[in-house]
């Protein structure tokens, strides 16, 4: 850490005027922006590191609000399968086999996607093993959330693998999330906080809500839940409670603005007040529902919870999910996939997706008094986008945010620095051995791949 100056880019501030200043420039020192403005009103700020942004965008790092580090390792293993097979026969098999290395080489790798595409902080719903995937938070310098993907039931049609570290009673469960929230949040010097989890709802007991709820409100901290995924699930709990999901979570007395919902395909316009009511932090995830058909598109209600005010975030899930960890993307799918499905051109404008990316993310966390704009006194988790490159060229002010989020990719981000620290410049990662991790990364998936108690074939002939 030290004193850093960023000067001569277009800064989009996404502060509360979302300010975009051209010739501007930003002043950091140690793991705080001092100073954002023009270039040449902070001409003198004496810095040890110096970054001309001419033809470069600077802003704020961007969040991604919902990414399984655990799942990095199962790329190829759920694809073109519906959501149950998805979960119950190929990555809850993936995650029972998962060791201590390969959490941690999971997380690593997923660290390297985020860091070289532009995310800054991430929100991890949890998975097991998940020590290690703070370790590499940690150590590559990434800002996040983990918890542990709690479960303590399950049943003939939604069956759980035998030895899976998640199959667990209440009791046991809400012991090993309370020690994960004491273990980890605040660590790194505030870097890696941690919060409670909850798997999926077949897998939940009333009393595990209930349990979960008080822990969450004790400690001050969100409870993240995988929330009305498909039409499936849903229908799933309407069967055995007589309510729909967030009906359900509402009569158990649970909801508030400590609960982190994620997907949210299948509401009713009564459960959409529910949320709203109660504050609650909804996580779109386009890619996911694009990959793996939740309906989040056809009968979703994203552009409802947006209108209504609710906090809506982006994430992108994983890469055994959606495959990809570009934010970016997140970004254009969620300005344009909702358009498509109502045939609405300006449904949900650019500026909105990019809001959903940053400062929306920031306040879903509740991390919005220190991240998710460009302002005095934040902290400094700021990114360099270069924008002389063929897919943003021509560019003009008028189109800059919808360049930005319709052109735009993971692979234009030039420079990352999270908490004041440079982890990425001029493309080279700089917290990480990149290639080792590749290639250890590629080792352990096979090794798992081997063990899996299924087997994938390629559709064409390999000679």
């Amino acid at each position: 850490m030290g004193r850093i100056l960023i000067k001569n880019g277009i800064v989009i501030t996404m502060d509360p005027r979302r300010r975009i200043i051209k010739n501007g420039a930003v002043a950091i020192e140690n793991d705080r922006i001092v100073e954002v403005g023009k270039a040449e009103a902070l001409k003198d700020f004496q810095a040890e590191k110096v970054f001309d942004a001419k033809d470069r965008i600077v802003m704020p790092g961007i969040v991604d609000a919902h990414c399984h580090n655990v799942q990095m390792l199962a790329r190829g293993l759920g694809d073109d399968v519906d959501l149950i097979a998805w979960c119950y026969d190929r990555i809850f098999p993936y995650e029972t086999l998962l060791t201590d290395e390969a959490t941690y080489l999971s997380a690593l790798l997923c660290c390297v996607e985020m860091i070289r595409t532009g995310t800054t902080c991430v929100c991890d719903p949890g998975g097991y093993r998940m020590d290690n995937v703070g370790q590499a938070l940690a150590e590559t310098g990434m800002r996040g959330i983990i918890a542990w993907a709690g479960m303590d039931q399950w049943s003939d049609d939604r069956a759980l693998p035998d030895g899976m570290p998640g199959k667990l009673s209440t009791e046991e469960t809400l012991r090993v999330e309370e020690k994960l929230v004491k273990d980890w949040n605040g660590r790194e010097g505030g870097r890696i906080r941690a919060c409670y989890g909850l798997r999926v709802e077949p897998n939940v007991s009333d009393n595990l809500y209930r349990g979960i709820n008080q822990l969450a409100k004790r400690d001050g901290v969100m409870v993240e839940m995988h929330a009305a995924v498909n039409k499936d699930q849903v229908e799933w709990v309407k069967k055995r409670t007589g309510h729909t999901v967030i009906e359900h979570m509402n009569s158990l007395g649970i909801l508030g603005d400590h609960w982190y919902l994620i997907h949210m395909a299948v509401l009713t316009d009564e459960e959409l007040r529910m949320l709203k009511g109660n504050d609650c932090r909804v996580i779109h995830v386009p890619g996911a529902t694009l990959h793996g058909a939740y309906g989040s598109a056809t009968v979703g209600k994203f552009p409802e919870l947006i209108d209504m005010g609710v906090t809506v975030a982006l994430g992108c899930d994983s890469s055994a999910a959606n495959n990809s960890l570009d934010m970016f993307r997140a970004m254009y799918e969620a300005a344009t996939v909702h358009k498509e499905a109502r045939i609405i051109p300006d449904l949900i404008a650019p500026e909105k997706a990019l809001e959903m990316a940053t400062i929306d993310g920031a306040r879903a966390v509740h991390w919005d008094n220190e991240i998710g704009s460009l302002e005095k006194g934040k902290k400094a988790d700021v990114i360099i986008v270069e924008t002389k490159r063929s897919n943003w060229v021509p560019l003009h002010d008028f189109s800059l945010i919808p360049t930005l989020v319709y052109s735009g990719e993971g692979a234009d981000v030039e420079t990352v620095i999270i908490d004041g620290r440079i982890v990425m410049e001029k493309r080279k990662i700089l917290t990480v051995n990149v290639k080792k991790a590749l290639r250890q990364a590629q080792r352990a998936t096979e090794k798992l791949v081997r063990k899996l108690p299924y087997k994938l074939k390629p559709k064409w002939p390999f000679e």
